[in-house]
């Protein structure tokens, strides 16, 4: 998984931001990334970019938004490929607070994409103007997302430990 690659850079994106490592007895553990039945396109292209054993199930199920949900799960068993995975910068367990950019070289445009597109929306204001938003609890990946042209710090008013919220409206 190099991530100079576009499709890795996303993927890696998209995984610290949705997907989960667990970290099991021994060497047993798991990567787990649960979506919408409707995005499950996503999850066999994650598949087909990792040349390790994993699995796709669907299941029906209640949950506090939706009486019926269902879902699609992407799992990868490989010591190897969470060992690569937890290097490259995905921790295991709870992650949210810790996330940060990977270190070294990267795709920095499909990166962000893929944080984007697990945690972030993208949409136009009441006024017609585009927006991309994300909110993450990871202080690092706030301050990745809010360094723009013009604008190189997280905003003052967003206190350092709480949710930050990178957004940016342009008229172009």
């Amino acid at each position: 998984m190099h991530l100079k690659a576009p499709e890795y850079a996303y993927m890696f994106g998209f995984l610290q931001a949705d997907g989960h490592l667990h970290q099991g007895a021994g060497q047993k553990g798991r990567l787990n990334v649960e979506l919408s039945a409707r995005d499950i396109d996503l999850l066999r292209a994650f598949q087909e970019l990792t040349p390790y054993s994993s699995s796709i199930t669907e299941r029906t199920r209640s949950t506090n938004f939706a009486e019926t949900s269902h879902t699609a799960v992407w799992t990868l068993c490989s010591l190897e490929a969470r060992t690569l995975l937890n290097e490259l910068g995905l921790p295991y367990g709870r992650k949210s607070k810790t996330i940060s950019p990977p270190r070294g070289e990267f795709s920095h445009r499909d990166y962000l994409r893929g944080v984007i597109d697990a945690d972030g929306s993208v949409g136009y204001t009441g006024k017609g103007f585009p927006f991309v938003s994300l909110t993450t609890a990871s202080t690092a990946i706030g301050t990745y997302c809010a360094v723009t042209p013009g604008r190189s710090q997280v905003p003052s008013a967003t206190p350092i430990g709480t949710h930050v919220t990178a957004s940016t409206t342009s008229s172009t």
